[in-house]
């Protein structure tokens, strides 16, 4: 009768071995594609978003959304911001989150907080955001009770706009950080500081001209992460306007 050979506590402990090495190698693979996959389901929402701000245009005079403006059709004071005038126009209804950062930064939070409830609360659909919109581009309109006149500035047209594919309309990034630290109020944040950006030390953006691409990004001495090579000919700020000439302002 033959006698079966069992495996040795030396083999088994090899086989073990080399199965570790495997996961081990693996598993860093796996994760990244995962990263790869979130990343680009962001870029198709910043793309839907550029995409939902041409079609309202379309309907509205050409005229672009206003940033906020208060709502008492549901007798409650609310904001109604950029977010909830573009909902009819897309398909997907968590366009403004990231898969990577859903909750980069709570909008009820800093309606409460950061501007003391005076704008109210919120529309109630959306809680969180994870991109940031260009507010050179999305105005107060004048008259707005949201903001105070000084710092009013005129509905902007899609006529006025220069150089559509340069502007940024929406971008990865922070509003505020807990409470609205002063360092996450920078205009060109797109990671707290001492956190990289999202997607491969990089970023996705949305461009008034209905194109989006992911930006790399790089870190300053300060700490404060910004678009490497920028997307305006090698500068690093995402906020603004873009004008014929090549210099950057709150105007056309």
């Amino acid at each position: 009768m033959m006698r079966r050979r069992g495996f040795t506590l030396i083999e088994l402990l090899v086989v073990i071995a080399v199965i570790a090495i495997i996961a081990a190698i693996l598993f860093p693979v796996f994760a990244e594609a995962r990263e790869s996959a979130r990343a680009t389901s962001c870029l198709s929402n910043v793309r839907q978003t550029g995409m939902a701000v041409m079609l309202y245009t379309q309907d509205y005079d050409e005229t672009y959304p206003i940033l906020v403006y208060p709502h008492t059709g549901t007798g409650t004071l609310r904001a109604f911001n950029v977010n909830d005038a573009i909902v009819p126009y897309v398909k997907n209804s968590g366009f403004p989150i990231c898969p990577t950062e859903p909750e980069a930064w709570d909008y009820d939070l800093q309606l409460a907080y950061c501007l003391g409830g005076q704008q109210g609360i919120s529309m109630g659909q959306f809680k969180y955001r994870s991109y940031v919109a260009n507010t050179a581009v999305f105005r107060s309109g004048v008259g707005n009770p949201s903001f105070p006149p000084f710092a009013q500035m005129p509905v902007l047209t899609v006529a006025a706009l220069p150089r559509p594919t340069d502007n940024s309309l929406f971008w990865d990034g922070y509003l505020c950080g807990p409470l609205c630290t002063p360092a996450c109020n920078r205009k060109n944040l797109i990671a707290i500081p001492g956190k990289a950006p999202r997607h491969h030390e990089g970023i996705n953006v949305v461009y008034a001209g209905g194109n989006a691409k992911h930006l790399k990004a790089r870190r300053r001495a300060d700490g404060v992460w910004v678009a490497a090579g920028g997307p305006y000919e090698g500068r690093d700020e995402l906020w603004g306007i873009v004008r014929d000439d090549g210099s950057i302002g709150a105007n056309p």
